[in-house]
């Protein structure tokens, strides 16, 4: 990345488009940086920015903004107004459109063009086009919209190659690649009265739209003709878009792949999908595969094997006192203390190293991977769709499937998305049911493995089936008594693809090392925390005073104590506890459960008291202590024989 700090002024260039479009691919390319690329509406909310990789004019460098999907750029909502913000400022603009759904895309273009900006124009996912036969008449559309339009394979580096050429052809003066659109005389006419009261033609036409923000800030005051105004300049453009699509297009025909994308939309159909999903992803790949072969392999066959051994050895070496010394008793307890500190059973270097990357990184990378997957086939929206109607009973909408989905990788990231829900009502019964009985992937990985451990699909029926019933009571209640209404629900559905390898892996790593740069220092202090506690007999004090609770009321062994301390941590910390005692198969099912409905993690309860209150927060961790321990104690007693 280049340094920037004397450099005098910065060259903006803007990515506009539609959602599912393809415009963070082509980000990450010019950029080099990565940014979120979902096929569901709401992840590029935040704005990304980054640097025009390796490359700066004179004293200027090049800045690259990413902005969120839109249809139009107005203050209609948050990501209109953030993109309208970034479009009014930048000096070039790329409107990235997609050739599967042109007709709806080039409505964004025209508006742009009609602003005064130069624009270029990307006509993304061309090979879908070229794949059904679909003909584009580039030349007659460039001729109608006044712009320069190229096509592009965002999945394919050298289509981009092309892309960044036009760019840099722009910046050092050799082509015009960036070109401002004639201006349409009906337009000027219906923009004359505000266009001598502002200073760029691109707020005098926001302002004709009705654009309350914009007229704000210069002092302009709309009164009702405003709406009006606004209806004729909107049905002018679509009749304009209307036209131009019709003569550029020979032919338009997506419905052999549409075929699939309906059927995943069918209630029977899509409910009997979704659950084949969650059975070959949560428990075949993730849980059996995951966190059964791949993790038992590491641990046992590389880090208890050959790690561990190893790390030990050399502690012990260090530690050794010399022979014939006499070095003074208490010398002798604290070095006796930093080797179990550093390498006991709860050791910094042998427990800590081994569960970070013998156990988390491969199920955090295993659920990264398969979300993954979901995302780029376009299967996530159409489950958005299809839960809409169930998650409208729980006083929310389809659009919370998205922080839902998002709490199986990590809860604390989920929470922070809940910004998308339009309501209060919404984003509070989200957070509470992302705090109460949404797992976190690593935590999710473990619990997977554990209960695979014991035998057949049964253990992950009752674990997956106490959830779900917790997640649509907690759900119907919060419903009931929180009052206001959830908002309605309108989403995006792009066409169902082959998820490309290159981009799935690219994504996974992504997000998997953030993941782990956030994990690993709390795994360090947490480990850190529970070895002194060893060292000084407070864990076994700990452990001797929970003794009742657990062996009363979970009749669960005292020593699952210390999986609930670690749990409040970090809730992967309190899985991992579980596996190294012994229990029968109803208490390792039990205390699965426990520890899933458990209180949230610190970070989690630091970002609820962000995005809500601290009451709702402090609400959502005592009915966690309550509703983990109700369900706890009534679940040991019917597994009792089990």
């Amino acid at each position: 990345m280049m340094n920037t700090e004397n450099l005098i002024k910065t060259i903006k260039i803007v990515l506009v488009g539609n959602p599912n479009v393809g415009k963070s691919v082509i980000f990450h390319y010019l950029t080099g940086v990565y940014a979120e690329v979902s096929n569901y509406p709401g992840t590029t909310i935040e704005v990304a920015k980054a640097l025009l990789e390796n490359f700066a004019v004179a004293d200027k460098a090049v800045e690259i903004i990413d902005t969120p999907g839109v249809y139009g750029i107005s203050s209609f909502n948050d990501e209109e107004k953030a993109t309208r913000d970034f479009v009014l400022d930048a000096d070039y603009i790329i409107n990235v459109v997609s050739a599967t759904t042109l007709k709806r895309d080039l409505f964004l273009t025209k508006q742009l063009t009609e602003l005064g900006k130069p624009t270029l124009l990307v006509i993304n996912q061309y090979d879908e086009a070229r794949l059904n036969k679909v003909e584009i008449d580039l030349k007659k559309l460039e001729q109608s919209l006044g712009i320069k339009v190229i096509t592009s394979i965002a999945i394919k580096t050298k289509s981009l190659d092309v892309l960044k050429q036009k760019i840099l052809d722009q910046l050092n003066l050799k082509e015009n690649t960036f070109l401002v659109s004639e201006t349409n005389v009906e337009l000027e006419e219906d923009i004359k009265e505000f266009r001598e009261k502002v200073l760029s033609r691109a707020e005098a036409l926001l302002i004709a739209e009705g654009d309350l923000v914009v007229a704000e800030r210069n002092a302009i005051v709309l009164d009702d003709s405003s709406s009006s105004l606004r209806e004729k300049i909107y049905t002018r453009r679509r009749k304009e878009v209307n036209k131009i699509y019709s003569e550029i297009i020979t032919k338009a025909d997506f419905s052999k792949r549409a075929i699939l994308g309906r059927l995943l939309l069918n209630p029977i159909i899509g409910t009997l999908v979704a659950l084949a999903v969650l059975y070959f992803f949560l428990y075949q790949f993730l849980g059996v595969f995951i966190a059964g072969t791949i993790v038992d392999f590491l641990e046992n066959q590389i880090f208890a094997k050959y790690y561990e051994p190893v790390v030990r050895m050399i502690v012990s070496s260090f530690l050794t006192i010399n022979s014939g010394s006499l070095e003074p008793l208490i010398f002798t307890d604290f070095k006796a203390a930093l080797g179990t500190f550093l390498a006991g059973d709860y050791g910094v270097l042998t427990l800590t190293i081994t569960y970070l990357y013998g156990l988390l990184a491969p199920l955090v990378f295993g659920f990264y991977f398969g979300l993954a997957i979901l995302e780029d086939c376009g299967y996530l929206p159409r489950l958005a769709v299809l839960t809409d109607g169930v998650l409208s009973r729980l006083g929310m909408n389809g659009r919370a499937i998205i922080p839902l989905i998002l709490g199986g990788g990590c809860v604390t990231m989920a929470v922070v998305t809940t910004k998308l829900l339009k309501t209060k009502k919404e984003k509070i019964i989200t957070m509470a049911l992302l705090g109460l009985s949404i797992p976190c992937s690593a935590q999710l990985g473990v619990i997977q493995g554990l209960l695979s451990n014991i035998g057949g699909p049964l253990p992950w029926l009752i674990w997956s089936g106490v959830l779900f019933t917790v997640f649509v009571l907690a759900g119907t209640v919060m419903n009931k008594l929180i009052p206001g209404e959830c908002g309605d629900f309108v989403s995006d559905i792009p066409p169902m693809r082959i998820p490309v390898l290159q981009n799935i892996l690219k994504k996974t790593l992504s997000r998997s090392k953030v993941f782990l740069d956030e994990a690993t220092p709390a795994f360090f202090i947490a480990a850190a925390l529970v070895a002194f506690l060893q060292v000084t007999g407070i864990l076994d004090n700990v452990i001797n005073f929970c003794k009742p609770l657990m062996s009363e009321v979970l009749l669960l062994p005292k020593e699952v104590t210390l999986s609930f301390i670690l749990g409040m941590v970090r809730r992967d910390f309190g899985a991992f506890g579980l596996m190294d005692i012994p229990m029968s198969a109803g208490q390792l099912i039990t205390s699965c459960v426990v520890l899933t409905l458990f209180v949230p993690c610190i970070a989690t309860v630091a970002v609820m008291i962000k995005e809500s209150n601290w009451k709702s927060a402090l609400i959502i961790w005592l009915s966690s202590w309550i509703l983990a321990l109700g369900c706890g104690a009534l679940l040991a007693r019917m597994l009792i024989h089990f």
